[in-house]
């Protein structure tokens, strides 16, 4: 993310600019600077069950899935095991739609992701800042090169 699809994978990705202002959901959660984050999927009977850890190597967050699951209920927790968010899959009749919530229940909803093409790889992330202004990002990939952005519109910047 934030480097062109021609650099070769064993050159690091240029920094990112900072945006103008914090944007995020959760105010704990956002820097005034860049942070790198790998996600690490489980394999096996995990569901969809998967690690983000830093650069180093780190972990910082664990996605609990559950296999077979017909709430398509997952729950983010930080290490100290407290649950951060959880987002569920929307049934929509022709669209991809998560709705994303805070903590472990649905009384507080804090983002909503819809799929625009076939892949998956383009999409709109509806959120509220944590100046409590709606926001949209936006997300662009590329599946064949395994590669992502999410831009904010408002500033055309890579975050």
């Amino acid at each position: 993310m934030g480097s062109s699809s021609s650099t070769p994978s064993n050159v690091p990705p240029q920094p990112l600019a900072p945006l103008p202002e914090n944007v995020g959901c959760i105010a704990s959660l956002c820097f005034p600077y860049e942070v790198t984050l790998v996600l690490k999927e489980q394999v096996g009977w995990s569901g969809d069950s998967f690690s983000i850890l830093d650069i180093n190597k780190t972990p910082c967050f664990t996605m609990k899935g559950r296999a077979m699951s017909f709430t398509q209920k997952k729950v983010l927790h930080d290490m100290q095991g407290q649950a951060i968010l959880n987002f569920r899959h929307e049934l929509a009749m022709f669209e991809k739609k998560y709705s994303i919530y805070a903590g472990s229940d649905q009384t507080k909803k804090m983002a909503s992701i819809k799929a625009h093409s076939f892949m998956g790889i383009s999409a709109s992330i509806e959120f509220t800042n944590i100046n409590g202004q709606p926001r949209l990002f936006t997300l662009d990939g590329n599946f064949f090169a395994s590669r992502a952005d999410i831009v904010d519109p408002l500033t055309g910047m890579i975050v």
